[in-house]
């Protein structure tokens, strides 16, 4: 096989892998969560917080007012 060819399936591969463990976790967004916490006015201190989605927000109340769960 010529070496384009594996580079090309390779990059493949490692953005199939990205893909399918990147795509947001279904089950995180909570409704309830987010029209209970909507309006809140959070904080500005910013420590960072990993929501369930995997993403980093400033702190749990800003990750609570889009209906991300803090674990």
């Amino acid at each position: 096989m010529r070496k384009s060819n594996l580079l090309a399936i390779g990059v493949f591969t490692l953005l199939s892998i990205c893909f399918l463990s990147c795509t947001k976790d279904k089950n995180c967004y909570d409704e309830a969560l987010y029209q209970k916490h909507k309006n809140d006015n959070c904080p500005a201190n910013c420590p960072g917080v990993v929501g369930c989605d995997g993403k980093t927000y400033c702190n749990e109340c800003e990750a609570r007012t889009r209906g991300i769960r803090v674990d």
